[in-house]
């Protein structure tokens, strides 16, 4: 039995029903990973995450796979983003870890100010979630959330810190699921 075994079961326990996957498979080449949807019960929002890019993050000190959960009428952005930046990691052959920044030079999502994403605990899920563990108790595996934001957003983790921001969402109300959100920064 794999050490990630578990993983199918952990995402339906914190994410919701798997609905399917995309293909490893784009054209002519193998990307190393799927590209997995998930729907909750109630059906207000949709994580797209990967499952394979652990493959790719040997040396962490945990292999992960990323998640974007999003309302589900902007499922498109969280399959773009999640996509962008598994693309952007397998490629480089580059880890990423909570507090990570990742982003473009200009606006990544179209129709939004979102240039790009937090690497982040999930913001609306317990600590349960971030890490799958085995059988024993021990982490196995990192699920890391990517948060989109904007590019002053981005600016002010560079300056101050992640807290600094969070507490702007905090202060500010700010729903992290709605790529229209208005920025903070």
């Amino acid at each position: 039995m794999s050490r990630f075994s578990g993983f199918p079961a952990h995402v339906e326990a914190h994410l919701g029903r798997i609905r399917g996957a995309e293909s490893p498979e784009v054209g002519d080449r193998d990307r190393g990973y799927h590209l997995v949807y998930c729907d909750p019960a109630h059906g207000a929002h949709v994580s797209v995450l990967t499952s394979g890019l652990r493959s790719h993050t040997a040396g962490a000190p945990l292999p992960h796979e990323l998640v974007c959960t999003l309302y589900a009428g902007q499922e498109r952005y969280a399959r773009h983003l999640t996509g962008v930046i598994a693309e952007l990691l397998s490629e480089s052959q580059s880890r990423v870890g909570p507090g990570a920044l990742i982003m473009n030079d200009r606006s990544l999502l179209p129709d939004t100010e979102i240039s790009g994403a937090l690497a982040a605990p999930h913001p609306y899920l317990g600590e349960d979630f971030d890490v799958l563990r085995d059988e024993e108790g021990t982490g196995v595996l990192r699920i890391i959330t990517l948060i989109p934001i904007t590019r002053a957003e981005a600016q002010l983790v560079a300056r101050y810190g992640s807290d600094v921001l969070y507490d702007r969402w905090e202060q500010y109300s700010s729903d992290l699921l709605d790529v229209h959100r208005g920025a903070v920064a």
